[in-house]
């Protein structure tokens, strides 16, 4: 079965000129639980086919009580092309819509983030959905492919 998540409009202070003078961008931003043995926490993170990896900021790893430390460690980098360092955990991610829920095991990274939405990527969860962006309609449809892990 299908999910389907509207677009998010972020208001903008100067008219965005590509949109044809728009004073909003729309972005397709989920509401994802990440799951621990333990703890749970609710984020928004944006819809991203251009990240390698599926990334969340540090704080929420410290909210779930996960010790980075011995994580094993990579790296990655944004459009800047300044290199961040990657902590790599083992969770539990789930997303839903008014109709259904899926929920898999995924490797996802923690990042020294600050002020960025977390980043659904290709690693951990585009890889397991087929996506078709309507940007006319402006909301994104994700069906689970052969390659999903979970329920």
């Amino acid at each position: 079965m299908t999910m389907t998540f509207p677009y998010t409009s972020y208001r903008r202070q100067h008219p965005a000129i590509s949109l044809g003078g728009r004073y909003s961008r729309p972005r397709p931003r989920i509401s994802v639980t990440l799951i621990d043995s333990n703890h749970t926490a609710v984020v928004d993170a944006l819809l991203d086919t251009g990240a390698d990896e599926t990334v969340f900021p540090e704080h929420v790893a410290i909210s779930l009580g996960i010790d980075l430390t011995n994580a094993p460690t990579g790296e990655g980098q944004g459009i800047g092309g300044i290199p961040v360092l990657l902590r790599y955990v083992n969770l539990t991610l789930r997303i839903a819509d008014n109709n259904e829920q899926r929920e898999w095991p995924a490797v996802v990274a923690f990042a020294p983030l600050q002020h960025q939405l977390p980043l659904l990527g290709f690693a951990g969860f585009l890889q397991y959905f087929t996506a078709c962006f309507h940007g006319d309609l402006e909301f994104v449809e994700l069906t689970v492919n052969a390659l999903f892990p979970g329920t």
